[in-house]
């Protein structure tokens, strides 16, 4: 679904790019790609390499305990359907909640699943069972993930300029 360039009106079934580099993103006619944990999958709406930030659509099968894993930063998160639980106790559909970099837990769905709107400062670091870390869901791994699935045409990525060589 490339993004069309727009001047004025809406069509409801493309991304729209204007002029100035703002984007309408169709998030209804993206598919859904299977994200980095059994029972998940995401719509990847935005990226910026350069805040590391991730705007994310989230989707968790009912009855799934997602694998232990750490936010290297800040992960807000508008709850549209359904809801989680973890250690600091449950959300639900209409809550909003901030969870603070650095947090490790291991959250889990009920009988209604979760869809929500996340916004990602940073990447995710994936545990296995013995406590090491097995990956790493970055950017770059998300917008390979969308691209493959043929979810990610709407996301214009700016070239990262190389950092300055140092002066011996």
């Amino acid at each position: 679904m490339h993004p069309t360039q727009a001047s004025s009106g809406t069509d409801p079934k493309v991304s729209l790019a204007y002029p100035d580099g703002s984007l309408s993103v169709r998030a209804k006619k993206l598919p859904w790609t299977p994200w980095g944990m059994p029972g998940t999958s995401f719509k990847l709406l935005h990226c910026d390499d350069v805040s590391s930030l991730l705007v994310i659509l989230l989707k968790v099968d009912p009855g799934t305990i997602a694998g232990m894993h750490k936010h290297f930063g800040a992960a807000h998160a508008y709850i549209v359907e359904g809801g989680f639980g973890y250690e600091h106790g449950e959300v639900f559909a209409g809550d909003y909640m901030i969870e603070v970099g650095g947090i490790a837990h291991q959250p889990f769905t009920g009988a209604n699943g979760l869809v929500m709107l996340g916004f990602i400062f940073g990447p995710i670091g994936c545990f296995d069972d013995a406590g090491n870390l097995a990956g790493v869901l970055d950017i770059e791994w998300h917008y390979q993930a969308a691209k493959a699935n043929g979810a990610a045409d709407h996301i214009v990525r700016k070239p990262m300029a190389a950092a300055p060589a140092h002066a011996h």
